[in-house]
């Protein structure tokens, strides 16, 4: 018999579940989890193949049965949100990451998770929110005010994107993405572009 109760049916981490939580496997399951899903935590909107997307599978099953065994466990949700987003599943990285934001609201690294979701799934109201959050925590930080920026962009607050924009490249004048953000804002102001619903827009 194995260590642990594993249901097989599926790939999906969804429907595989670890049913073996025992709280002295805690720890064995938040490293093993990290360790398949670190590798490919950068790799978000690029496709992984088959093989890669089991790995990333198994380490959401892994912190799947942490966060029973210890709900408050906020870094084993944002690593989950981490290991949706490989899997381009916005909606499941959304929950993870809102359930860890939840928990921990003063790391910005969650808030700016939780907020590109939000505007993923053309949440933008509530990606404003976090967003202003976020950088309530590291106001002079250039990447969160950008952020703040995109937000406001998806949200149709062209006036206070701009107004952001402007203040995130000054904060770092040599940042590229925030002068791309800038001609985008600007482009949609004068009508060249149509104004964005969800993150996914600006990448087209």
């Amino acid at each position: 018999m194995s260590l642990f109760s594993l249901l097989m049916s599926s790939c999906s981490p969804k429907e595989r579940t670890i049913t073996d939580l025992n709280p002295d496997r805690h720890n064995e399951y938040y490293q093993k989890g990290c360790d398949l899903i670190q590798p490919f935590m950068v790799l978000h909107g690029n496709e992984i193949t088959p093989p890669q997307k089991r790995k990333v599978s198994d380490g959401i099953m892994y912190l799947d049965a942490v966060t029973k065994i210890n709900p408050e466990n906020w870094a084993a949700f944002w690593i989950k949100g981490k290991g949706y987003q490989a899997l381009n599943d916005s909606l499941s990285a959304y929950t993870e990451f809102k359930s860890s934001y939840s928990i921990q609201k003063e790391n910005p690294d969650v808030a700016r998770e939780l907020m590109i979701e939000c505007l993923n799934l053309g949440k933008a109201d509530e990606g404003v929110q976090v967003a202003r959050e976020a950088l309530s925590l590291r106001p002079k930080e250039s990447g969160l005010v950008a952020n703040l920026a995109l937000a406001l962009l998806i949200q149709g607050n062209l006036d206070e994107a701009m107004f952001q924009i402007d203040k995130a490249i000054s904060l770092d004048p040599s940042d590229e993405i925030n002068k791309n953000v800038r001609s985008f804002i600007l482009e949609v102001k004068s009508g060249q572009r149509k104004p964005p619903k969800t993150y996914h827009d600006l990448m087209k």
